[in-house]
Order: C-alpha cells, then sequence, then structure tokens
C-alpha cells in the first residue's frame, strides 16, 4: 500500500489592524508580523513533505494595509469645485477622536443659516453626517458659496460618508475664498491621501504647515501619508515633530509606539514606552489601550494582551483595531467563540471591509467551518479584487472542501497579485536605499514561496506531479538559502520517480540545517527505496533517537506510520509513532467542530434485521485492495449484511473501480466532501460497524473516524501494523500475524479471523493462471533457462543488507541459480549489481524486470522456482500473486505484523511447514535444499498448485462468510455493553 502524503495549508495571516481614519487625524498603518511559513514535506499533516518534510500549503501571513488600498485618483490637479451629491463621509472632529474638519466659528449672519449651522455642527459631534449634508446642502445651493465655515463644515461630513472627490471640491473652493486658511488645506490633502493621490496629499499638508507651523493635526495625517508611500522614517519624524509642539496628543504618541513596534524586537522598549507615556498622559486614550494589546500579544503574553484590547474596547466599542486584536488574542488562547464574535462586531462595524472579513473568514477556517470561512473569503475579494493574501487563504479552504480544481484557481491568481504587488513597489524603493529594497523583496520572495508551495501541494495531491515540481524549483528560486524549499522539491522528485534528485535536494536541505529531523527521515526513505545502504546502521540510528525526541516533546514524528512498519525499529517505537498520528487526527477532527453524531441504538440484531457495514477507502479502483476485495463487496449475504462503500477517490475509469460500484449494494463517493460531511453521511446511514480500509496510506481520511461516525470502527487490511488509535479500537487479523509473543504490538482489541485474514480474490478474477499453457516462458520474460531462479518481486524499499547477504550467499551455494528482482524502482538495479559484485556474486546473476500489468503479473510469477520472502516487511499482495501463480516461497516471520503476512498466507496453503522458517540461518538452509534438490522443489510446487482450488486462502466465499461472522460478533459485543476485546471468530 502506498504511503500517506498529506499537505496542510500554509496560511496568509488574515490578522490586521483596522484603523480608523479621518479628515486630520490618521491612525498609523499598521501590520501584523508575517506568520512562521516553515515548510514541511511529506508529512501526514503538512507538506514540505516531510515526513517527508513539513511543507506547503500555506495560510501565508500577510503584509497588509489596516483598510482596503483606496481606489486611486490623479494627482495632477486638485478637484475642480462640483455640486455636492448624496452624502457619504467625512472627516471628524479631533473630539470626537476622528480626523476631522477643524470648521471655523461660526460667522454673524442671517439668523436663520446660522441656526442651520448650529444645527449641523451639533449634528456633526453626534456623528449624524448625513444630518450635516441633508442641512448644509440647501445652504449651499441657496447661494452660501462664500461661508468658508459651511463648506467646511459640509466637507468633512463628506469625508466621513467617503465621498472623498466632493471633500476636495469643498475645501477646494474654500482655499480660492481664503487662502491663509490651513484647515482647507489640510482637510483637502486628507481626501487627496484617501483618493491614492499621496504625493500631492503631501504638498498640501506642507502648504498647511507653512500657514500654521504648529497645526499637530496636519502633522500626524502628514505621517500617515508618508506611510502610504513606506517612508516610516519620515513618518516617524513627523509624529516626533507634533509630540515636540503639544505632548498632550496621546493619539500620536500611540501611533508612534505603533511604528516603533514595526521595527520588530529593537523597536519593543521604546514601544512600549510610548504607550505607557500616552497613558500616563491620557488613561482614557484608546489607541494606546490597543497599541499596548498588540505589543504584548506580540510578546506571546495574549492574557494581558487581552485585557489591554478589552480595555480599549470599554473605552471605545466601536474600536476596530482593538475588537481585531482581541479576536485574535482570543483566539490564540483557544476561546474560540469569543474570538469570533470579537471579529464578527468588526464586521459589523465595517461589513464592506475586506480585512475584516478576511479575519473572519480565518478564524471560521480554524474552527473547520468551510462554508462559512469560503463565503467570507469571497466576501472580502468582492470588496478587494485584488486582496493576494484573501485568494491564497480561500484556495486553503477550498481545499480542505474537496475542492480541488476552485482551489488551484485561486493560488494561481494569489501568485499574480504577489508578482503585481513586487512590480508595482520597486520603483517605489528605488529611493529608500538598498536595505530597504533587499528587506521588501525578501518579504515578497517568502509571500511568494508560500503562495507556490500551496499550488505545488494542491497539484501533487491531483498527481500533476511536472507542474508541481515547477511550483517547488520556483520556491527554490525565491528562497535559495530555505531548506523547506529543497525538502519540498525532494519530495516532489521522489513521488515521481526521480529518487537520485530527491536524495541530492534532501542531501542540500540538511546542508543549510544540519539538524532538520523532517529531512534526514525522507533522506534515509529514499536511500532506502534505491537500496543505498552505506551508512546504513548510523541513519537510523540517528532516526531513532529524533524520533523518540519528537515523541516525548508532543510533536508529530518525522517518520511516518507506513515508513516505520519496514524499519529496524523495535515495537515499542512503532506503536508510539502511531499513536501520535492517532493523536493528531483527533486534534484534527476537534478543531471541526462537529456535534457528536447520532448512532444506531445498541441493540441485537432482531429476527430480518441486517447489520450496517461502512467500507471506507480511497483505493476502489486500479490499486492493491481492490485487488484482493474487488469481489468482497457483492458477496456479502444481503439478508445478512447491508454493504455501504465509501470512496473517499474519484473513480479512475478501471474495471475494478467499475465492478466494486456495480456490485456493492451502496456505493458513495464522496472524493470531494469534507471529513465532516463524510462522517455525517455514514452516521446518516445508520452504519453499525465502520471499515477503515486505508489506515495510514495515501489518500486516508481518518478524521472522518475519530469523528466516530460509526458505534463500532475496525482497522483492516490497508495498513499492516496498529493505528494507535483510540477512535478505532478493533483490529482484524488472525493468530498467525499476531502470536501471544507479538499481542504487545497492538493498542486495538483483535478479532482473530479462524484462517489468514487476507482476503482475495484471484479465483474469480484469475482462474487463466491455473493453466500451465496461459504461462509465458522463461525466454518471454528474460529468464535464462535451465537456470534455478530464485524469484523477489516486492518493491526494492523492503530489503536490507542481512536480507541480500542472504539471497547472496545463496546463490553462491547454488552455482546454477540467478536472482529475479522486480525494477521498482529503477534506480535501485544499479545499486543492487553493485551490492552483490561486493559479495563476490556476478551483476549478471542479478535479473531485473520491469513493473508489469496485474495479469500478466501474477501469470509470470509461476516462472520462478522459489519466491525469496523479505523478513523486514514481506509479500502481502505480492505474496498472494506469487501463491496463486504456483511459485513456493520461504518466508520468515519476525515480530511486527508487517514481517509476518507472508507466514499467514503460507499458513492458509495448508503448507506452512515446508515454507516458514524460524531463523536466517533456517531461510538460507531451505532455499538452498530447495534449488539443489530437483525433486524436492518440483514436489513442494505441485503441492502447492493443487491446493489452490481448496485451501482458505483463496476460497473468497468461505472468507466473506468467516468476515461476515467476526462482524456481527463485533456487534454482539458492543451490545452487551462492556467494550471491546479480543475474541477468535
Amino acid at each position: 500500500m502506498a504511503t500517506t502524503l498529506q499537505a496542510t495549508a500554509l496560511r496568509l495571516s488574515n490578522t490586521f489592524a483596522l484603523a480608523t481614519g479621518g479628515a486630520t487625524k490618521s491612525a498609523a498603518v499598521r501590520r501584523s508580523p508575517a506568520a512562521d511559513l516553515a515548510a514541511l514535506d511529506e508529512h501526514h499533516p503538512q507538506d514540505v513533505q516531510q515526513q517527508e518534510t513539513p511543507g506547503a500549503q500555506s495560510h501565508q501571513a500577510c503584509v497588509a494595509h489596516a483598510s482596503a488600498p483606496p481606489e486611486q485618483h490623479s494627482p495632477d490637479s486638485v478637484l475642480p469645485a462640483a455640486p455636492p451629491l448624496q452624502a457619504q463621509g467625512a472627516a471628524g472632529s479631533e473630539a470626537a477622536g476622528a480626523p476631522g474638519a477643524v470648521v471655523a466659528a461660526l460667522s454673524n449672519g442671517d439668523c436663520v443659516v446660522d441656526r442651520a449651522m448650529h444645527e449641523s455642527s451639533d449634528a456633526y459631534s453626534r456623528e449624524n453626517y448625513a444630518r450635516v449634508v441633508q442641512l448644509c446642502q440647501p445652504l449651499y445651493l441657496a447661494g452660501q458659496l462664500r461661508r468658508t465655515d459651511l463648506l467646511l463644515l459640509l466637507g468633512a461630513a463628506h469625508y466621513q460618508l467617503g465621498n472623498y472627490e466632493q471633500c476636495v471640491a469643498c475645501n477646494d473652493q474654500c482655499i480660492l475664498l481664503d487662502p491663509s486658511l490651513a484647515e482647507a488645506y489640510a482637510n483637502l490633502a486628507n481626501a487627496l491621501q484617501q483618493l491614492g493621490s499621496t504625493d500631492l496629499a503631501l504638498l498640501y499638508y506642507q502648504s498647511a504647515l507653512r500657514l500654521r507651523p504648529t497645526f499637530t493635526d496636519a502633522i500626524s495625517n502628514m505621517a500617515a501619508a508618508y506611510l502610504q508611500k513606506g517612508l516610516v522614517l519620515q513618518a516617524m519624524e513627523a509624529y516626533d515633530a507634533a509630540l515636540a509642539i503639544s505632548p498632550a496628543l496621546s493619539h500620536v504618541r500611540a501611533s508612534l509606539g505603533d511604528l516603533w513596534r514595526l521595527q520588530g524586537e529593537s523597536g519593543r522598549g521604546p514601544a512600549l514606552a510610548c504607550y505607557s507615556e500616552a497613558l500616563r498622559r491620557d488613561p482614557a486614550c484608546a489607541a494606546a489601550w490597543r497599541g499596548l494589546g498588540d505589543a504584548r500579544r506580540e510578546a506571546g503574553d495574549c492574557t494581558q494582551a487581552a485585557a489591554c484590547y478589552q480595555e480599549a474596547v470599554r473605552l471605545q466599542p466601536r474600536n476596530a483595531d482593538a475588537l481585531t486584536g482581541l479576536g485574535v488574542a482570543l483566539r490564540d488562547l483557544g476561546r474560540r467563540e469569543e474570538a469570533e464574535a470579537a471579529l464578527r462586531a468588526v464586521v459589523a462595524l465595517r461589513p464592506q471591509c475586506a480585512l475584516a472579513l478576511g479575519n473572519l473568514a480565518g478564524m471560521c477556517y480554524d474552527q473547520g467551518k468551510l462554508d462559512e470561512a469560503i463565503s467570507a473569503y469571497q466576501q472580502a475579494i468582492a470588496a478587494q479584487p485584488h486582496f493576494p493574501e484573501a485568494w491564497n487563504n480561500l484556495g486553503n479552504a477550498l481545499r480542505e472542501a474537496g475542492r480541488a480544481a476552485e482551489a488551484i484557481t485561486c493560488y494561481t491568481r494569489c501568485i499574480h497579485l504577489q508578482m503585481a504587488a513586487a512590480q508595482a513597489q520597486a520603483p517605489l524603493l528605488a529611493g529608500g536605499g538598498p536595505g530597504a529594497a533587499k528587506l521588501v523583496a525578501a518579504q515578497h520572495a517568502q509571500r511568494l514561496s508560500v503562495a507556490f508551495n500551496n499550488l505545488a501541494g494542491i497539484l501533487k495531491m491531483t498527481s500533476r506531479l511536472a507542474e508541481c515540481i515547477q511550483c517547488y524549483e520556483h520556491v527554490m528560486y525565491l528562497q535559495p538559502q530555505s531548506p523547506e524549499a529543497y525538502a519540498n522539491l525532494a519530495s516532489a522528485y521522489k513521488d515521481c520517480g526521480r529518487h537520485d534528485e530527491a536524495i541530492s535536494s534532501y542531501r542540500q536541505a540538511l546542508s543549510l540545517r544540519p539538524s532538520f529531523p523532517d529531512a534526514h527521515a525522507n533522506l534515509v526513505h529514499s536511500l532506502q527505496c534505491v537500496c543505498e545502504w552505506g551508512d546504513r546502521p548510523q541513519l537510523f540510528a540517528r532516526l531513532e533517537v529524533d524520533v523518540r525526541r519528537d515523541i516525548a516533546e508532543g510533536r508529530l514524528p518525522s517518520v511516518q506510520p507506513f515508513h516505520a512498519m519496514a524499519y529496524p525499529f523495535p515495537a515499542d517505537l512503532a506503536l508510539a509513532i502511531s499513536k501520535q498520528y492517532a493523536q493528531h487526527c483527533l486534534t484534527a477532527a476537534q478543531r471541526l467542530g462537529v456535534p457528536r453524531l447520532a448512532h444506531p441504538p445498541a441493540h441485537r440484531l432482531a429476527a430480518g434485521q441486517r447489520l450496517r457495514v461502512g467500507y471506507v477507502s480511497s483505493d476502489y479502483g486500479n490499486h492493491p485492495l481492490s485487488h484482493l476485495m474487488g469481489a468482497v463487496f457483492g458477496m456479502h449475504d444481503r439478508s445478512r449484511i447491508e454493504v455501504f462503500c465509501y470512496s473517499l477517490a474519484p473513480s479512475d475509469g478501471s474495471e475494478w473501480r467499475a465492478r466494486i460500484e456495480a456490485e456493492a449494494e451502496h456505493f458513495v463517493d464522496v472524493s470531494t466532501w469534507s471529513a465532516a460531511d463524510v462522517a455525517r453521511r455514514i452516521s446518516a446511514d445508520g452504519v453499525q460497524i465502520a471499515v477503515n480500509l486505508n489506515g495510514y496510506t495515501k489518500g486516508a481520511r481518518n478524521e472522518v473516524f475519530a469523528l466516530q461516525p460509526a458505534p463500532v470502527q475496525a482497522s483492516y487490511l490497508g495498513f499492516p501494523a496498529t493505528m494507535g488509535a483510540s477512535f478505532i479500537p478493533w483490529l482484524i487479523i488472525d493468530k498467525t500475524v499476531c502470536p501471544p509473543s507479538s499481542r504487545c504490538c497492538y493498542s486495538e482489541s483483535i478479532a482473530f479471523m479462524p484462517h489468514s485474514y487476507f482476503a482475495n480474490d484471484y479465483k474469480q478474477a484469475h482462474p487463466e493462471v491455473l493453466l500451465p499453457a496461459n504461462l509465458p516462458s522463461r525466454a518471454e520474460v528474460g529468464l535464462p533457462e535451465g537456470k534455478v531462479v530464485y524469484s523477489c518481486a516486492n518493491q526494492l524499499y523492503k530489503m536490507d543488507p542481512q536480507t541480500f547477504d542472504t539471497w547472496c550467499s545463496i546463490l553462491r551455494r547454488v552455482p546454477h541459480s540467478v536472482l529475479w528482482l522486480l525494477r521498482f524502482p529503477p534506480m535501485g538495479e544499479a545499486r543492487v549489481k553493485a551490492e552483490a559484485a561486493a559479495r563476490g556474486v556476478d551483476p549478471d546473476r542479478v535479473v531485473f524486470t520491469d513493473v508489469a500489468a496485474k495479469p500478466l503479473h501474477i501469470r509470470r510469477s509461476g516462472v520462478a522456482d522459489l519466491f525469496l520472502d523479505t523478513p523486514l516487511c514481506n509479500a502481502h499482495t505480492t505474496g498472494c500473486d506469487v501463491l496463486w501463480g504456483g511459485c513456493p516461497m520461504v518466508t520468515l516471520p519476525l515480530e511486527r505484523m508487517a514481517s509476518r503476512v507472508a507466514a499467514s498466507l503460507c499458513t492458509a496453503t495448508g503448507l506452512a511447514r515446508e515454507m516458514v522458517v524460524g531463523s536466517h540461518k533456517e531461510y538460507e538452509d531451505k532455499a538452498v535444499e530447495l534449488g539443489l534438490d530437483h525433486a524436492k522443489r518440483q514436489s513442494l510446487r505441485q503441492r502447492l498448485q493443487a491446493a489452490r482450488l481448496t485451501c482458505p486462502l483463496f476460497d473468497t466465499a468461505g472468507w466473506v462468510r468467516d468476515f461476515e461472522r467476526c462482524l456481527l460478533r463485533m456487534w454482539d459485543i458492543h451490545c452487551e455493553g462492556g467494550g471491546p476485546r479480543d475474541f477468535d471468530v
């Protein structure tokens, strides 16, 4: 069975500050720190394919403006005066906490006008800006065009309503009437800044300051304009200038603290000093409490951060920045419902703010609310289409929901936007010096790498390996010193069979970071796949140390359970690895927020009532599991068993898939469903026993089982080892696989089948093999005539130096013999021949053959004289192939399950005494004896061939009846209420 490679998306952080803006005082643009984007390779939960390395799919940490970038307006000239349009927004007064226009004292004049102006001023102070426009517009139209107080107030209301062009028009008229009015220049500059005309805005701020050098509102807003251009130093100097004029400006001091925080660790002390001084002067400064909360959160003290944010919200309930920070801090404290409430409050305040929607979407994503997350990300993109982080994170949510094609589109769009942003920013950085340019370039490279990693991961999942490799090569180009980049690329090379390149890339990753356990684990596995055995003892010794450290520290081990089953690890370590992976699945399932699922009542079956059994697998198709079980699903007794097959993978169009779909009573393709929806369907179908046919293999969705959709859950066939999972308490095997001495290898209660637990369909699927005339000749498969042919069609990763020593010794003792191996993978052939030569065996006596289609593979298996099994990890499906082909084998069972399956197969033929041995010496002697004694070899062969139609191993119908009795007994035990326990069928 294949290795599980499940990628985890790296996410561009949705944590954004939402700064409030105004006409004369703008909050500093704040950026959240980038999230750690360490890639993992083939890791079950992550994808720099760690286990093959942690890495790729990423929610990216984004560096974004506190609010969506305003639509750009031409900076060429001030907009000409125009008749006011329908009211929409403007700047607030400083007293109200928003950068408002300074409204000149009402001039004496007509009392009606004065009364209307007074009412308008009151409406403005109550933040009823639409009312201001409603009152002032008739005055404007009635000819009061020369009243600068009216124009300032109307312009400020338009600003607060977002009508920036009308604000420009009003203040432009003010300047024509009174060129000495500093407020008009400042308010016009604020509106131009919102329209994207930052350079022109700076000119108007400077004009305001020439007229009034102590105009602190203009100074602080000019700082915001500098920030919009990325000129942080100039912005800080502007804030310092404002504070030198008026030290009591707490909101300005808080903004200065925000800029100090941007400097990283070196700026943390000055930032804290700014916030503390602001609060000393004004304990009611919400911006300072918010900034202090940000600083505490960045220092890792989320409890104190939440308290600061809560104080800011108490002082200013509509402070979106503080609510955002509160949501993030509560999320990090695990208080998810409260965090979601805070982020929903931000969206209520700013329903069209892309960043607020993105933050809420991220919170929903973290809780497994994929539909809500997808909807919120889509709303964020609708509000701000050029929002790369939202595109990336939407891709992650779509990927988790099984919508791979849409996710690919999103990741691709994110990459295009990231590239466009980098190109657009390049000219702006030219004047900032090489240091600034280098820093920003590194940030762009990191963000692009995240998107390419995510795209690569999903391309890998969908078997588009050539494109996947191209993406990882982009990452390597963007981050040539990143060990994760090389580890991810190595994983992709390995998946498409380019093992030598994979080994080279893993070694490059380790040269950049020698203490990189994931890369080391994947390197070891790649070396094992091609029989590169140099330094093997040392490599495995280090691997065991790394894995034990991972487990002790509560991390997911760098070795996957599927790899561990074939490694020379002690049984306790293999079990611990499985348990750690099971815990990871359980944690992932808990994140989905699915309520406890309904189960059928624990009642014994009444007369005529059927047991509902659900088989869950990604391998309904051209895969060993379907080659073995193809007939089983349709052979169940429908009067006793109701079968549900849930497919985690789409149809491959193969004959095996078509057969299972046609013969199973219920077949449901859930390949595009979320884990939560799959579990809900199993529960809704009333399944009483759910059988996991994947275990820890490629395509597994073990979080489905962690949600416990059925009252009885069992592991069978797909993964030949313990699951170590509390949510899968049963394992169906046999007593040859698990003798009393091996019971410690398993966490499950065991249902012992009476013969081999290993199902197969060969009597139904391959009857042609029974006729010798249908077998190919030795010449047809590239073998010499007149030689004793020892064979092993196992993948090369199952071989080890000790076994190969034995094989070479056998060849030396049986002179007229050859060893026939499978070229799987091809890169191992030269190494194996070199190993033979080093042991004194002519390399030409080691004959390799290519992988063949299943029918030919089984027929040609019978051409060999004797199959030599690999003790550490046996022939499983291949063992059935060989025995059905009529070729005897020699197998040496060890302690763990993967090393005992072939013994189970041989026992079920009735010929265990002739084919199962107890030591390496007995293994060698038995193979030599059968190689030298033609009569004995032929006698064993004939007895095996005669047994094929009568022995339990190939009696599929009998096996199905035994399996049904097993399932029914498991249900009875469940109904008894005492919990799972071992039993014999």
